[in-house]
């Protein structure tokens, strides 16, 4: 056990340092991209619709490192579709639980989060192709690097209708 927290230490002093010695206004703490990994979730109601796809979501960070306006800006969905496929939410949720990031990270981003999607009875693997048209992407915001969320279509299926069989995959943007 107390080597697994020396060794767990040693890692982490490597990996702040390199983070935080790093200029420029876009976030390259790698520690921000896990924490996102792990706290954004595969909506259970895209994962019962054979649904994937690349959300693009603005968000603000302000003087105290603090994560607020987070809003999807593509593609948009209207509010049904959106509230039973449960990406906003689920990313809204996921970015919430990332504490307090460093003053410097301070500005407006674009942070694509890329919704890859195993279909395990039609044997696919799918993964998102769509891309933010230049039109939609605001002048003053930043685009960061893409976070990668994986789900199974064998999860959840006691919870689909009538049948344990997942529908073929979409891309969101053809939903």
């Amino acid at each position: 056990m107390k080597k697994s927290i020396i060794l767990f230490l040693l890692l982490f002093s490597f990996i702040v340092p390199a983070a935080s010695s790093q200029e420029g206004g876009a976030i390259d703490d790698p520690v921000f991209y896990v924490l996102a990994a792990n706290n954004i979730q595969y909506p259970v109601g895209a994962i019962r619709n054979s649904i994937y796809g690349r959300i693009f979501t603005s968000l603000e960070i302000d003087s105290k490192g603090t994560i607020r306006n987070v809003h999807v800006i593509y593609p948009l969905m209207d509010k049904k579709s959106g509230k039973l496929l449960g990406f906003e939410e689920e990313i809204k949720a996921g970015l919430s639980k990332i504490p307090r990031l460093r003053t410097k990270n301070q500005g407006k981003y674009i942070l694509p989060v890329s919704f890859a999607y195993t279909n395990v009875y039609h044997n696919t693997t799918d993964y998102p192709t769509n891309r933010i048209p230049q039109e939609v992407m605001p002048k003053d915001y930043l685009l960061l690097k893409e976070v990668q969320i994986t789900a199974r279509s064998d999860r959840y299926r006691s919870l689909r209708n009538f049948s344990n069989i997942p529908p073929p995959s979409r891309q969101i943007v053809d939903f």
